[in-house]
């Protein structure tokens, strides 16, 4: 491997044309690597496409392209790591449009990916982040260290953003080697179950590479863990009035479907048992008692708990 590896960024975009900018500069100032910044715009109405594409006219590694239609923000960056070519780098990352990196970011995360000394091994890595609210800035993922010791929290809910992620060349060939018709849960949930199931997760909860804008159009804002507050009313209310979607166990039996043979021992009968579920009231009662899963708001735990007895997930 050279000594400035490859990295794939994996940039969706949607109306963004405000910041945009700002993130592509941050982004092709990373140090020690060599990036290709890939683009994707889902049709947006305003100008995002304009300045994107005003940045691969001066830009060689940087890469533009707009959807023909609006695929959504998960299918989108999916749909980039599916694309011919797209498993000749050495490293991976996505990338939002209103943040904005710090120059060591990926760095930081090819060095502990690296580490590990086995490039053969699909290797995730995830730091904290930084949310900027006006003056305010507050870190986040911190709190969501306890998680890496109960592996069945991502069933429930993600706590990785996809923006914090790096993640080497073995976890995208293992995700290549399957592609369902629609992803029912968002792109960094399954990346994150990949990597959890399949490889190896890297928590470095105690750095922050990146500061995110809390713009109030976020596709996803900062994490809430109060089960009063107004997103989690709805997220709750949409659960209870489509519980027959049960989208987490749904993607966990597509999971299941194209991934079973990369998945580790250790983990087949937790998925194998989470897919169904719901089809009995003992599992149900089992998986709500369970200590697979875990969320630092004992309120937000609750929560999940009643939703996993009603059968919602």
């Amino acid at each position: 491997m050279s000594e400035r590896p490859r990295v794939l960024v994996m940039m969706a975009t949607y109306r963004g044309e405000r910041w945009v900018g700002e993130q592509i500069e941050s982004i092709l100032a990373q140090e020690g690597v060599d990036v290709t910044l890939r683009i994707c715009d889902d049709q947006s109405p305003d100008g995002t496409l304009t300045v994107c594409e005003s940045y691969a006219k001066s830009h060689p590694n940087v890469i533009v392209t707009r959807n023909a239609k609006n695929f959504g923000v998960g299918d989108n960056f999916m749909q980039m790591l599916y694309e011919d070519g797209a498993d000749s780098y050495d490293y991976y990352a996505f990338s939002d449009q209103d943040d904005v990196w710090m120059p060591n970011k990926l760095r930081a995360g090819v060095d502990a990916i690296q580490a590990q000394h086995n490039d053969k091994e699909p290797i995730l890595y995830y730091s904290d982040l930084i949310n900027v609210e006006g003056d305010k800035e507050t870190r986040e993922l911190y709190q969501f260290a306890e998680c890496e010791n109960h592996p069945g929290t991502v069933l429930l809910r993600n706590y990785i953003n996809g923006c914090v992620m790096v993640f080497n060349r073995a976890l995208v060939q293992v995700v290549r080697s399957y592609r369902p018709e629609h992803f029912p849960r968002i792109h960094d949930v399954w990346i994150h179950m990949v990597g959890r199931f399949c490889g190896t997760v890297i928590a470095d909860t105690e750095h922050a590479y990146m500061k995110r804008r809390i713009t109030g159009q976020n596709v996803v804002g900062k994490t809430t863990l109060n089960p009063k507050s107004p997103s989690e009313v709805m997220k709750l209310l949409k659960l209870a009035v489509k519980p027959h979607e049960r989208v987490n166990s749904t993607a966990t039996q597509l999971f299941l479907k194209g991934y079973e043979d990369y998945v580790k021992p250790e983990y087949l009968e937790m998925l194998g048992s989470f897919s169904h579920y719901y089809e009995s009231l003992d599992s149900r009662i089992r998986f709500s008692g369970s200590d697979c899963y875990w969320l630092p708001s004992p309120e937000a735990l609750l929560r999940i708990k009643v939703g996993l007895l009603m059968g919602f997930y």
